[in-house]
């Protein structure tokens, strides 16, 4: 799934949703803006924009390079956001095993064990209409 470019329009709406904000949060923080309202207004909610600028923050503090991101409009997804999503599928079905599988190689433990929690939670923050 790495080596070839992903659609993004092959996630699901909630995981184009989040991937959207996270390019919306990566770029608004490099531009010394605050990300919070537009990614909250792009998830339509204030507590899973919150959810996700704590994921982003502690893969921010464990990635071991750069964490790559497509501009917002691109319908490519970049390899980190291709795993992005893979880890935020797998933690949201509750499979730690398959995000392990994923992450592994990667980053430590405790790491993995914080995104993994970290994820997991804002699974359960997302509608299950979503």
């Amino acid at each position: 799934m790495l080596d070839r470019p992903v659609d993004l329009g092959s996630a699901s709406l909630m995981e184009a949703r989040l991937v959207v904000a996270l390019r919306i949060a990566v770029f608004a923080h490099k531009s010394g803006a605050d990300p919070a309202p537009h990614v909250a207004a792009r998830l339509g909610s204030i507590a899973l924009s919150n959810q996700l600028s704590l994921v982003l923050e502690a893969m921010g503090q464990a990635w071991p390079d750069p964490f790559s991101v497509s501009r917002p409009c691109c319908g490519r997804l970049s390899p980190d956001e291709v795993l992005f999503v893979g880890m935020m599928r797998s933690a949201m079905r509750g499979n730690r095993a398959s995000f392990d599988r994923q992450t592994r190689e990667m980053l430590g433990e405790d790491a993995r064990c914080l995104i993994y929690n970290l994820m997991w939670q804002m699974g359960r923050m997302v509608p299950a209409s979503a």
